[in-house]
């Protein structure tokens, strides 16, 4: 069962006030009936079971039935920053990243980035791609909801001060293989649990933002003898990211 994200001040003496684009589908595409349930999670994050009370031809009511917080052992907080992609690549990759853990997205302008983003039409992708994920992350049963950026430099993101303890990784077919899963045990292994994956355009990064990339302490790591596109190397890297997670002995370092 999805879930559906309310704000909590729309939960009044345990009934649901729903706004009009949720109401409109529950009533009208799952066409909800009295007695059947449905799974809410607001922005503490708390998650609720709530039972349709009203149904058509009136306008659906939910009362709450149960509440429940998130596990202890949160997912670690982990910003993906992609080059650009073109509209179809771009809305995929949002979806599966969400899919996958990501808490941040932030789509990146690189020197050989191919997709330049227009002015003209910024707003607009960004609400889409915040859409997609919202979709996605109700598909998958998530607690919360990734962040989508805006478009940015590379340099601009590499002049952010990193949170502390977070682990930095930078994908380049470049750098020998064989260190990456050692050095995301070692960053799951922090204190944070969060960490700034980067991962570059068809065309690869340069050699001098590499080298800027190392300066502001990202680690360069290799998926292998292969050179994969773009939305491959993300999603490879986020499942290897959510191996390591759920199957690995990754526990926080002491204080």
């Amino acid at each position: 069962m999805p879930v559906y994200f309310i704000r909590s001040d729309r939960i009044v003496r345990q009934q649901v006030h729903l706004d009009p684009a949720l109401q409109h589908h529950l009533r009208n595409v799952l066409r909800l009936k009295v007695g059947e349930s449905v799974r809410l999670v607001d922005e503490h994050p708390k998650a609720y079971t709530a039972r349709v009370i009203a149904s058509h031809p009136n306008p659906i009511t939910l009362k709450i039935e149960s509440e429940t917080l998130p596990p202890g052992d949160a997912f670690p907080t982990i910003r993906l920053a992609v080059a650009l992609l073109k509209k179809e690549k771009m809305d995929w990759l949002v979806q599966k990243a969400t899919e996958l853990g990501i808490s941040r997205l932030s789509p990146l302008v690189s020197a050989r980035s191919i997709v330049r983003p227009n002015p003209k039409r910024a707003l607009h992708r960004r609400a889409r791609w915040q859409k997609i994920a919202l979709e996605a992350a109700q598909q998958s049963c998530r607690w919360d909801i990734p962040a989508i950026d805006a478009p940015l430099s590379l340099q601009t993101l590499l002049s952010e001060a990193p949170a502390p303890d977070s682990f930095r990784l930078i994908c380049s077919e470049r750098h020998a293989a064989g260190s990456c899963q050692a050095v995301i045990q070692e960053g799951l292994s922090g204190k944070t649990r969060s960490g700034t994956i980067l991962i570059g355009p068809e065309g690869g990064w340069t050699a001098d933002e590499l080298e800027q990339a190392d300066a502001a302490g990202f680690h360069a790591i290799s998926l292998g003898e292969r050179i994969l596109r773009t939305e491959t190397a993300a999603l490879a890297i986020l499942s290897i990211l959510h191996y390591e997670i759920l199957n690995g002995n990754h526990e926080p370092a002491a204080p």
